[in-house]
């Protein structure tokens, strides 16, 4: 019944991805629980683990990942979640196994 509101989108964002945004890992299990899909893009082509890496969320990485995010796919400029991560987010860099320079 409420599936139209996980996913619709207000000025292209769907509402995991705002709750992404505000780092808030109990309303994207939330919004997960009723439906929303975690693959699901933005106008710009991020996924919601596009927006964890970029915003340095590890533990929503972390949560998605566990979830079966693919952390293979393209935004349109063509980068991939791994490559929005700031190289001193050590945690983030030790879950998709990068070099962490100490």
């Amino acid at each position: 019944m409420y599936e139209w509101c996980l996913n619709c989108c207000v000025m292209s964002m769907a509402a995991i991805h705002e709750a992404v945004l505000s780092g808030n890992l109990e309303c994207v299990k939330l919004l997960v629980h009723y439906g929303a899909d975690i693959h699901q893009r933005d106008e710009e082509g991020w996924t919601p683990l596009h927006m964890a890496c970029s915003d340095s969320f590890p533990h929503i990485a972390r949560y998605l990942l566990s979830l079966g995010a693919d952390p293979e796919l393209e935004n349109d400029c063509g980068e991939k979640p791994a490559d929005l991560i700031e190289p001193d987010n050590k945690e983030l860099l030790e879950i998709f196994g990068l070099a962490v320079n100490d």
